[in-house]
């Protein structure tokens, strides 16, 4: 009887481990970005990039590399005092992050409202399985809300 139990029990299925991550927040994110030592630009745009190169999150198995950079192009406004206003056509790197198995993602052709990190010149986007420092699809409120953010009005991260 105690055989059976113990085979019972080495066969029963493991408990499934899953990522946690605090919801998203543009106050969050803008917070974020607004602290950093680096310099960030607040876009409201279409990002295009190939799929085909970003990592592929999936089972417990796979060994995806901890960070995967995706050329891409995104293309809107960027945001000042008077709201998404400036052009934004840039080549951009998306830097998509794989904590374990889990992985960034991100759609060919997603409107998002997005925290591009400049760098002499060049731009990056960070992307990981909790969403990281972009919003697809960006929605009114959001774009509001990053709004309020930059020309100081209330601006409270849960």
């Amino acid at each position: 009887m105690r055989f059976a139990a113990l085979m019972l029990a080495m066969f029963a299925p493991l408990p499934a481990l899953a990522l946690s991550c605090i919801a998203p927040s543009v106050e969050r994110s803008y917070h974020e970005v607004n602290d950093a030592k680096e310099e960030y630009v607040v876009v409201h745009g279409r990002l295009t990039l190939d799929t085909r190169k970003l990592p592929s999150d999936g089972s417990l198995q796979s060994n995806p590399p901890k960070m995967t950079k995706v050329p891409a192009t995104l293309n809107g406004l960027s945001l000042n005092k008077s709201g998404f206003q400036v052009p934004f056509d840039q080549d951009i790197m998306l830097e998509v992050a794989c904590f374990g198995p889990w992985c960034g993602s991100m759609a060919n052709g997603a409107d998002v409202l997005a925290f591009v990190r400049r760098d002499e010149g060049r731009y990056a986007l960070g992307v990981n399985p909790c969403g990281g420092h972009v919003f697809t699809p960006a929605k009114p409120a959001q774009l509001k809300q990053v709004r309020q953010c930059f020309v100081g009005g209330p601006c409270k991260a849960e």
